[in-house]
This record gives structure tokens, sequence and C-alpha cells, in this order.
């Protein structure tokens, strides 16, 4: 079993280590839109040049959100599917988010 904190940590090094084979593999959790649900935390991100500086052309389409199991660690990419049933929670129903630098 992992908590929220773990979690994230998991799926940010789950996408830092696929991104490396991507054209911009500048990207990051978006930890304020995180949500729990049927047992995994669903981590959507995004390119940093967007998210730090609003750069528009930057920001990524069709990105699918990770989803971290929560009994498990285990990451994966949710389904498209999967992505047009999800709910909206946030990660603070089961705890707050730890804080990036």
């Amino acid at each position: 079993m992992v908590n929220i904190e773990e979690a994230l940590v998991a799926a940010a090094e789950f996408l830092g280590e696929d991104s490396k084979s991507w054209y911009s593999s500048d990207v990051r959790i978006i930890q304020e839109s995180c949500f729990v649900e049927q047992g995994r935390l669903i981590a959507p991100y995004d390119h940093v040049d967007y998210l730090d500086r609003g750069k528009d052309d930057m920001r990524l389409a069709g990105n699918l959100p990770i989803a971290v199991y929560l009994s498990t660690g285990d990451c994966s990419y949710i389904t498209l599917d999967e992505s047009k049933t999800s709910r909206n929670a946030t990660c603070s129903e089961q705890g707050s988010p730890p804080s990036t630098g």
C-alpha cells in the first residue's frame, strides 16, 4: 500500500523515465489536479513552459494522465476510455500532496 505522497513520487519518476524518449521531455505532474479514483491516484501532467510561463504553444494535447495503483505503487497511463469516464476528486480527499521545490 502506498500513500498519496508516495504515489505522487512514483508518478513523477514514471513520467521522468518515460519522457526521456520524447521530443521535449520537460514535463511535470500537476499536483493540484491529481485525484483518487477506484484505488488509483490519477496524475495529469503538462509541459513546464506551459505550467510555469503560460506559453500556450507548449501545452500538451492528447496526453493521458498517469495512474498509480495505491495497492501496489505500479504506474501506467490511463486509457482513452477511462479518461472519458473519470470523475474529478482532489488529492486532498486522501491527504495533501507534497510541496515541490
